[in-house]
């Protein structure tokens, strides 16, 4: 066969288009340092990852010296960069057109897990415990342990059939931390306030069958939660996971969003109720709302067609005794709001924002039809928002502090308001984050 020669005019369109990708690739170069240049055009929301991102660091001589502040900072620039939100939504768009589509696959990174001590182990840690010299814990810098609990949450799911579930991870260093503060908070404040240490499992651990738990790995979040109340002396604990999975053909969890349903935070009330000696309300006596459709943080993540095509709705009940409350902003406003707001004007992200106001620094809610004096602190991050509405009926105060926000000292706060019933209420995988479970310990020094 003759060799097919290329002309002069061939060679030049070849040259031309070499030349013009080459002026493209600088051009867009030359805008994403431009755009990195943009020091005080960054956003300081993230809408798609429905968090506060990173704030630009403080100077100090120490943060200078010890090279803390240039960690810090470029963890802000790299947090912030001009038009993060567009950019991760093209790239999810893109991913979506051009990706494998399956109705099963896994998405972001496996993870080393700590092996899970049994409870001869238990024990012995337990004496370990008490010869141990209990230390002065600094809680890390907020902007970090806000990255770090995304990081647990969203960094290992396994999508099945317009669904995410989140891959549970143990963390040896963070429950000898988190177990130890409860111990601690339970022997110092033993006779005058009882401590109650309720764990709530993923979606993975209360809703997928034993094989396809083995197939992903992980750890064990039944094995855990039971290691976990095992090490907490002196604290009560109530039972999730087990009642959880009794229930597991029912809407327990959101499709598209890493939180429960507020249905699943009733089955774990009723084990509370029953721990206090309470008989628990029935759903049927509340008053409901429903806001449909519902898209949250893993279809924010995904951009899942799936997701999309089967949205999720919030099903919220209204206490009895009052829906009123007051939050305290960060920046210290108290505003006064519901306890189930009518958020069914606002976008499809937004359905679990209508429990308590969402995550504040400090939220109270006073029962009128209540005048015995008791009262609850409430330790939470968001898993805890639809809990707390079913104890307003038995509480004349509920208070409710997010650990990531707040700046009271709980074990203070707890004994200034004489309060009886002090709750730890978080996720399982969130307090697998060490700096999660040293933020918590320094609130109950």
């Amino acid at each position: 066969m003759r060799k097919q020669k290329i002309t002069k005019k061939q060679k030049r369109i070849v040259s031309m288009c070499r030349a013009l990708s080459v002026r493209i690739f600088a051009a867009i170069m030359v805008l994403g340092c431009l755009l990195g240049l943009l020091f005080f055009v960054r956003p300081d929301t993230s809408e798609v990852e429905k968090r506060k991102l990173t704030e630009f660091p403080k100077i100090t001589l120490s943060s200078l010296w010890n090279g803390e502040f240039f960690s810090e900072l470029s963890l802000w620039y790299s947090d912030t960069y001009p038009m993060r939100d567009t950019l991760i939504a093209a790239d999810q768009k893109v991913e979506s057109k051009f990706g494998i589509t399956t109705s099963k696959m896994m998405v972001g990174n496996q993870k080393k897990t700590d092996d899970i001590p049994d409870k001869k182990a238990s024990k012995k840690a337990k004496a370990e415990k008490k010869e141990k010299e209990v230390k002065q814990i600094s809680a890390p810098d907020s902007r970090a342990m806000e990255a770090e609990i995304q990081n647990q949450i969203q960094d290992s799911l396994y999508v099945k059939d317009g669904a995410a579930y989140t891959v549970y991870y143990y963390n040896q260093a963070a429950a000898d931390i988190y177990t130890s503060a409860l111990s601690k908070a339970a022997e110092e404040l033993k006779g005058k306030t009882d401590v109650y240490s309720i764990l709530v499992p993923n979606n993975s651990g209360a809703m997928l069958t034993e094989q396809e738990l083995e197939d992903l790995g992980g750890a064990d979040q039944t094995q855990a939660i039971d290691y976990y109340y095992s090490l907490s002396e002196g604290c009560k604990t109530i039972d999730t996971i087990n009642t959880l999975r009794k229930h597991n053909d029912e809407y327990l969890y959101f499709r598209s969003d890493h939180h429960w349903t507020q249905l699943a935070a009733y089955y774990v009330y009723e084990n509370f109720c029953e721990e206090k000696g309470w008989k628990p309300n029935q759903l049927s006596d509340f008053e409901k709302m429903t806001f449909s459709p519902f898209l949250g943080t893993f279809y924010q993540k995904l951009q899942n067609a799936d997701m999309a095509a089967n949205p999720d709705s919030v099903e919220a009940y209204i206490p009895m005794g009052t829906n009123d409350m007051t939050y305290t902003d960060n920046d210290g406003t108290q505003v006064d709001w519901h306890v189930i707001e009518d958020v069914s004007t606002w976008n499809i992200n937004s359905g679990y924002s209508c429990f308590i106001g969402g995550d504040k620094p400090l939220a109270v809610i006073e029962n009128p039809q209540i005048d015995d004096g008791s009262s609850c602190v409430v330790v939470k991050e968001s898993y805890g928002n639809c809990f707390v509405p079913f104890l307003v009926d038995h509480y004349q105060t509920v208070y409710v502090l997010d650990f990531r926000y707040t700046q009271n000292n709980v074990m203070d706060f707890v004994k200034e308001h004489q309060v009886q019933d002090l709750i730890m209420m978080n996720n399982i995988s969130i307090i697998a984050s060490e700096d999660v479970a040293t933020t918590i310990a320094g609130l109950l020094q």
